[in-house]
């Protein structure tokens, strides 16, 4: 420390030297505590969980056109019992898809290989009954206790015995088949696993169907194996009657399952085409001209309407349109189906299948992808994309469990007066609401509200 003097005289001021090393961090202005650490969200994976492929659910999918009708497995169990004099049952444990090259892993050898032909198709699939339930089935059917000896392969005779089996069962199982299946039969015995490969090929995955088999007090597996070729043939047309009544029996079955599913019943009296640019720029009071009007509302007239549901793809309910104590009623007089290829059931417009349009032609190339592109593009070409303007009479909520309840002759209120507005929906949604009008001797829709 130093004493120098100021510049008045008699006047010190104090100077001290301190050594700056030796103090520490200025303490820091009091801050509010730091809020607790929040732990980040973990995405949830399951564990153990089965790996099904896309080819699993294809199959199984074309499994389920081909299974015979509900208790045609008990009618078969029923024979067997008769045959066999003890009690049998026949249960579907589980359908996989596998490559054809893991036969091995599903086919027992030695076992009972009994080869199926569906119908005239060139394909073959494999019906395998356990070697121990085999040996105990033919030792039932000669007379014995159901005895198994042992794991040999079937003699000559015991194969012609099984092959018995397999045609008493197979003649149980064909009236149970859906029309348009192919009428299994059976086309000999296969000697081991090896004939079996040679005869199915080992292209593309094959279903491997597990059921267990209850044979008094035996018990086995019995396995059928499908080559996926085998499956795709046999499948039924699309949009067959057969595929249609499928439908309809399954829907029956679970409409209850599905009564808190509600939707709306569009009765559609007529319909307009116009351009995406032509909808994009309506406005209020503008006149949409009408291609078709099948009622009047507008004049309280009797006509003809479509029940459409949802986008009306798979059909629609053909009904007569009334009034009756100041309200539109419609009484369904037919269901027509949505023709192939064509969801709208007769109208034109994409099919459901086309609905990726994705071109490769289109594409650009890798040598161009980030490039700089021409002021010119695409854009102007909407103004030619064509729109079906629906013109709706009335909407009515429904459930799906009543949409299966609904039957030819049935009457519904569509809760809708004479003389009252018409809504206009593209593909089921509403886009705006007019009243209709005669313009120079055509019929219009005079746009008062969009939507």
């Amino acid at each position: 420390m130093s004493l120098e003097p100021d510049d008045e005289p008699g006047v010190f001021e104090r100077t001290m030297l301190v050594d700056t090393r030796k103090l520490g961090p200025p303490p820091k202005p009091a801050q509010a505590p730091a809020p607790a650490p929040v732990s980040p969200w973990r995405t949830f994976t399951f564990t153990n969980l089965e790996k099904v492929a896309r080819t699993q659910g294809q199959l199984a999918e074309r499994l389920r056109w081909l299974t015979p009708a509900a208790g045609t497995l008990e009618t078969v169990c029923a024979r067997l019992k008769a045959l066999f004099d003890v009690d049998v049952r026949l249960s579907v444990e589980s359908a996989q898809a596998r490559p054809m090259t893991e036969l091995r892993r599903f086919l027992g050898d030695p076992s009972f290989l009994a080869v199926l032909a569906p119908g005239a198709l060139k394909g073959r699939a494999i019906l395998e009954i356990e070697l121990s339930l085999a040996h105990s089935a033919v030792d039932l059917l000669l007379g014995g206790a159901g005895e198994t000896v042992g794991l040999r392969p079937l003699t000559d005779i015991e194969e012609g015995v099984m092959g018995y089996v397999v045609l008493e069962a197979l003649k149980e199982l064909v009236p149970g088949l859906q029309p348009g299946v192919p009428r299994p039969r059976l086309d000999g015995v296969a000697r081991g696993v090896d004939e079996v490969s040679a005869r199915l090929g080992e292209d593309g995955p094959m279903l491997a169907v597990h059921l267990n088999a209850v044979l008094g007090s035996h018990r086995g597996i019995v396995r059928l194996v499908v080559p996926s070729a085998v499956l795709e043939a046999a499948e039924p047309a699309v949009e067959s009657a057969q595929r249609r009544d499928q439908r309809r029996q399954d829907m029956k079955a679970n409409g209850r399952r599905l009564s808190a599913l509600r939707d709306s019943l569009r009765a559609e009296i007529g319909v307009a085409e116009l351009s995406a640019q032509d909808l994009a720029s309506l406005r209020i009071k503008d006149v949409l001209l009408l291609d078709l009007l099948s009622a009047r509302p507008d004049r309280g007239e009797s006509g003809t309407a479509q029940l459409r549901l949802g986008l009306g793809r798979t059909g629609h309910f053909a009904a007569d349109v009334y009034v009756e104590n100041g309200r539109y009623r419609a009484r369904i007089t037919d269901i027509i189906p949505g023709e192939p290829g064509n969801p709208q059931g007769g109208e034109s417009g994409g099919s459901e299948e086309n609905e990726d349009f994705t071109n490769p032609e289109l594409g650009v190339p890798p040598e161009l992808e980030g490039a700089a592109l021409d002021d010119k593009d695409g854009s102007d070409l909407l103004s030619d994309l064509p729109l079906q303007v629906a013109v709706e009479l009335a909407r009515v909520p429904i459930t799906a469990e009543q949409v299966v309840g609904l039957r030819t002759g049935q009457v519904l209120d569509l809760r809708r007066g004479p003389g009252e507005p018409v809504d206009l929906s593209v593909n089921g949604k509403v886009v705006a609401r007019g009243e209709l009008v005669e313009l120079e001797g055509q019929l219009g829709v005079r746009i008062i509200h969009l939507s």
